[in-house]
């Protein structure tokens, strides 16, 4: 299997690379700003979803079980 690359070829990897790579920066900076995690931990050692969690911002979250 031969590769071959032309102008046009290199233009567009070049692009897509830099591209992805602005996009992890800027996730990365959004993630730096908010640190607002909350600690959990249970009392004994099963360990069960969390169903709902008291706040007074609207937040909706969305879950899948794919283990079904």
């Amino acid at each position: 299997m031969f590769l071959v690359f032309n102008k046009q070829k290199i233009y567009t990897y070049l692009v897509s690379v830099v591209t992805v790579v602005l996009l992890f920066c800027i996730a990365s900076s959004f993630n730096e700003n908010q640190s607002s995690t909350i600690p959990t931990a249970s009392q004994n050692q099963k360990q069960l979803p969390i169903y709902n969690v008291q706040t007074q911002e609207n937040k909706v979250a969305l879950t899948m079980n794919c283990a079904w």
